[in-house]
């Protein structure tokens, strides 16, 4: 009965090793998890509030009216205004650019696919595409003696990080074609 007890004994050390990774293991799973789960979980909240979006901005481009920017004393376009509440692990949301198309974290502005593209990325993710009809055409706009107008040659907004932001979307039309100006300003 001796030899019995010496080798539980013995045994005790390898057991607690072999708990310990157990647990370890478990916890890695259960971390590892977490984080693909928040990282979709916010994946998904960006592409609820692009699609309310794309929604809303459906009925302004089918029934709404286009204002002039070359004219500026003609009336306000139709205007629709989007409240978005983003996730802090939102790197970008962009509006008719794809800010890093080399994928290098250096983000750029100009236009993709004449801006009927909302691209977006949330931090661990990959980055999104939400295509649009090719009646979404957006466009930057800047602010000209108390006139919002396309900036420069056209090039697409883009939001930085999460919180809640509102943004402002008029339909204009400049030489007989229709855009989705965006009343903003940011650091592009």
């Amino acid at each position: 009965m001796r030899k019995f007890d010496d080798f539980a004994a013995d045994m005790i050390p390898t057991r607690l090793i072999i708990s310990i990774a157990i647990i370890a293991a478990i916890t890695l799973l259960i971390a590892f998890g977490y984080r693909v789960l928040s990282i979709n979980s916010a994946e998904n909240k960006v592409e609820q509030d692009c699609r309310g979006l794309e929604s809303e901005l459906f009925s302004m481009v089918a029934s709404g009216v286009a204002r002039d920017v070359d004219d500026m004393n003609a009336d306000d376009g139709t205007i629709r205004s989007f409240s978005f509440n983003l996730p802090e692990s939102l790197v970008y949301l962009s509006f008719g650019v794809d800010p890093d198309p080399d994928n290098n974290g250096k983000l750029e502005t100009g236009l993709t696919v004449n801006g009927s593209v909302m691209f977006y990325m949330v931090d661990g993710g990959s980055k999104k595409a939400v295509w649009l009809n090719q009646n979404f055409k957006f466009r930057e706009g800047i602010l000209n003696s108390n006139k919002w107008i396309i900036n420069g040659d056209g090039q697409g907004y883009i939001i930085q990080g999460g919180g809640k932001s509102t943004l402002i979307f008029e339909l204009v039309s400049q030489k007989n074609e229709s855009f989705i100006l965006i009343h903003g300003t940011d650091n592009f």
